[in-house]
């Protein structure tokens, strides 16, 4: 637990979070006067030398991404000696966290290496009136002495939140209305997610249903074709199992190719309504051939 932690160097700060993954805590003290942010950020779970810790602040107010434009400080454990402290300004999802100036006037920025826990020191400068932040935090392999990317898992995925700094809450006290407006959809993300997952299931059942009785129909009428309603019906399965494969192949949020899974998820998406729209209508046609225009009712009903 934060609140129980010390420091080696006896150092006190006035507010402690846990963080909610990657057992990684943050200790601060904040003068909104002056804008100085004092920070402690540990993680603990560190058993090796050839992992990066990183901690960062998106001045963007992004939660997703919320790496992207993050200005980071970074910490990597040395074999002898004090772990090497630097900043970073991370451009991209595929960034090698290269040492560089941040956004942030940084001061008193180290780090230390004791019993497995990384600990990052600094004092940052924020800018006027500044109340909360979107924070993230992150560790990695490195490679000789390059970090390399992390791991796209949920706890690795899920290292970000709207912290407000006079609270300590992680609901945005802030007049960024936008930052507020990201955290409850966060907040509420999972919960759309399993519906959504739960309706696109439910109608891949009953589509393939719908398309065996199609196929079942279609067998028992000798002589009778409608090629373009069958075509489209043939069309639709293929899609709607496409839709399926994709939440088997879901990428993380932050994962450098997640756009192109967003683009194949909703172009198959919205490839398949359309599409599932004129087949109705096709098949509505084909009960005019033969009942006239008795489901017309249906029909204007499906329309409103």
């Amino acid at each position: 637990m934060a609140s129980i932690q010390t420091f080696s160097n006896n150092k006190r700060y006035a507010t402690c979070r846990d963080l909610p993954q990657l057992t990684s805590y943050l200790h601060w003290t904040y003068d909104q006067a002056s804008g100085n942010l004092d920070i402690a950020f540990r993680h603990t779970g560190i058993t090796s030398t050839d992992r990066w810790v990183a901690w960062a602040i998106n001045p963007n107010n992004k939660l997703d991404p919320a790496m992207v434009g993050a200005q980071a400080l970074v910490a990597i454990p040395q074999a002898s000696g004090s772990p090497r402290a630097y900043t970073s300004s991370i451009a991209s999802t595929n960034t090698q966290l290269q040492e560089g100036t941040i956004s942030y006037p940084v001061s008193g920025l180290t780090a230390t290496y004791q019993n497995n826990e990384v600990t990052i020191f600094a004092t940052l400068t924020l800018p006027n009136d500044t109340t909360s932040l979107v924070h993230v935090w992150q560790d990695g392999p490195v490679s000789g002495s390059t970090p390399q990317e992390h791991r796209h898992d949920s706890g690795h995925g899920s290292s970000k939140e709207v912290l407000d700094l006079v609270s300590g809450t992680t609901q945005a006290a802030s007049g960024n209305s936008r930052a507020k407006r990201r955290n409850v959809f966060k907040s509420a993300d999972p919960a759309w997610f399993y519906l959504h997952v739960t309706c696109q299931a439910s109608a891949y059942i009953v589509g393939v249903a719908g398309w065996g009785t199609g196929l079942k129909l279609g067998s028992d009428s000798e002589g009778v074709e409608y090629n373009t309603h069958r075509t489209l019906g043939i069309i639709l399965f293929c899609l709607g199992t496409l839709q399926v494969f994709a939440l088997f192949l879901r990428l993380n949020k932050d994962h450098k190719h997640r756009f192109y899974w967003n683009v194949y998820h909703h172009a198959v998406g919205y490839a398949t309504i359309i599409i599932s729209i004129i087949n109705v209508f096709k098949g509505f046609d084909t009960l005019e051939n033969y009942v006239g225009d008795r489901y017309n009712d249906w029909k204007h009903a499906y329309i409103v």
